[in-house]
C-alpha cells in the first residue's frame, strides 16, 4: 500500500472529488458568511478523514487495536518517553522530518491566507464568466471550481517543493507506550492507538540499538523512510519477540 506522502494519484484524486464537493455546496448556498464557515470547516473534517484512513506507517491496512489487542499480550512498555527523552541522539534524527513539516506548514500558512483573501474575489470571477456561461448557478459553480483549484494547486506545489528541498525524508514515530501481542503492535499516544498486525510486510526491517535502547521497524519507500521507534530497557528481547511473532516463517 502506497505511503500518503508518495501517493499523487491519490492524493490528487482526493483532492479533486472534494473541490467538487466544495464547489456543489458553495453554488447552492451563494457567496455568504454561512458558506464561508461551513465549506471551511469541511475543508478541515475531509483533511482529517483523509489522514485516519490511509495505511500504517509500515504500509498496512487500518486496523483497529482493539483486535490486536485482543491476542495474546507478549510485552509491553510505558516508559519510553523517559527513554527517549535521554536519547540524544533522537533531535538529530529527525532533523529531516522537522524540516519537512516545517515546510508543509507554510503551505498550509499560505493556503490559508489565498483562502480568506481571494473568498471576496469570487464575485469578479463570476462577473468574467457570466458572458460565457450565462447568470445561472454554472456560472458559480465554476467561479468556485476555479477559487477552489488555486487552493489545491498551492498545497501541492508546496509538497512538491518540500520533498524537493529535503530530499529523502526520514519520518521516524516513536510513540510513549505501546503493547505488543501475538496479533501485532499497539502504538499508543495522545490521540489513542495506531495497530500495526503481524505478520510485517516482507519488506519491513527489526533493527536493534542496545546503547540507545530501542528497536525500529524501517519501511523504505520511493522518496521516504518510516520508521517506528520503540523505546525499552530491554531491546535484546523486544526484538526477539517481535521476530518470532512478527516476521513470516519460510518453509
Amino acid at each position: 500500500m502506497a505511503n500518503p506522502i508518495e501517493d499523487v494519484k491519490g492524493r490528487v484524486l482526493i483532492g479533486q472529488l472534494s473541490i467538487l464537493l466544495y464547489s456543489v455546496f458553495a453554488a447552492i448556498l451563494g457567496k455568504t458568511a454561512t458558506t464561508f464557515i461551513l465549506v471551511f470547516i469541511l475543508i478541515i473534517i475531509i483533511s482529517i478523514i483523509q489522514n485516519r484512513s490511509g495505511p500504517n506507517p509500515v504500509g498496512q491496512a487500518k486496523t483497529k487495536p482493539e483486535v490486536v489487542l485482543s491476542g495474546r499480550k507478549v510485552f509491553e512498555e510505558d516508559n519510553a518517553r523517559e527513554l527517549q527523552m535521554k536519547d540524544t541522539g533522537l533531535m538529530a534524527d529527525m532533523q529531516e522530518q522537522s524540516k519537512f513539516t516545517m515546510y508543509t506548514s507554510l503551505g498550509m500558512l499560505l493556503a490559508f491566507v489565498y483562502f480568506f483573501a481571494l473568498w471576496g474575489y469570487v464575485d469578479d470571477l463570476e462577473r468574467l464568466l457570466a458572458p460565457y456561461l450565462g447568470q445561472d448557478r454554472l456560472t458559480v459553480f465554476t467561479a468556485f471550481l476555479i477559487y477552489f483549484e488555486g487552493l489545491f494547486i498551492i498545497n501541492q506545489l508546496v509538497y512538491i517543493w518540500a520533498l524537493r528541498k529535503v530530499g529523502k525524508v526520514v519520518m521516524v514515530q516513536a510513540p510513549p507506550k505501546y503493547t505488543v501481542t501475538d496479533k501485532g503492535i499497539v502504538l499508543k499516544g495522545l490521540t489513542g492507538g495506531t495497530a500495526i498486525t503481524f505478520p510485517l510486510p516482507e519488506d519491513v526491517e527489526v533493527n536493534v540499538n542496545e546503547k540507545r535502547r530501542f528497536v525500529e521497524l524501517v519501511k523504505h519507500y520511493k522518496k521516504t523512510v518510516m520508521k517506528i521507534r520503540l523505546y525499552t530497557t530491554n531491546p535484546r528481547r523486544l526484538a526477539e519477540v517481535i521476530k518470532r511473532y512478527g516476521l513470516k516463517r519460510t518453509s
